[in-house]
């Protein structure tokens, strides 16, 4: 089975203290399942820059997916789902070996052709999130989707 996953994200959080959380879930998940991190630089634009900017990230982020890769990305159109199914559809990628890397874009989003190369867009909630704090609940959930599979009293 495949036993590492992998968060591919357009740069990392500014806040030390959102890092160290990150890190902290990275930790915790790791006996069940190690989550690698991988970042491309986040661009920074002015306005009317925009789409080129998006264009420029989604191609930096394209560069790092394989064509094995089973790609889940973060959209606020995406499905959303509570915890407990969530675990139900980490665990169904996992049983199959499938090679997860979760995508999260920065404050842009994702421009087309990684939407378009998404195999599941997964929305964390209806709410706009800043990018540090959607990397941070993207490996919080995994997290505790593990700990539902694992009968972790993590979970409550």
């Amino acid at each position: 089975m495949a036993r590492v996953w992998r968060m591919l994200t357009v740069g990392r959080p500014k806040d030390q203290r959102v890092s160290e959380l990150i890190d902290e879930y990275r930790k915790r998940v790791g006996p069940w399942m190690a989550v690698d991190w991988e970042t491309v630089p986040e661009i920074g634009y002015k306005a009317g820059q925009e789409h080129e900017t998006l264009e420029r990230e989604s191609k930096s982020l394209a560069g790092k997916l394989a064509p094995s890769d089973f790609v889940v990305i973060l959209d606020i159109q995406g499905q959303s789902m509570d915890s407990v199914a969530l675990s139900r559809q980490l665990a169904g990628y996992y049983e199959r070996s499938l090679p997860v890397v979760f995508v999260v874009g920065a404050s842009l989003g994702l421009g087309p052709g990684i939407r378009e190369r998404a195999n599941w867009r997964w929305s964390l909630s209806p709410l706009t999130l800043p990018h540090a704090l959607a990397q941070l609940f993207t490996i919080e959930q995994i997290y505790r989707a593990f700990s539902i599979m694992h009968h972790h009293p993590y979970h409550k």
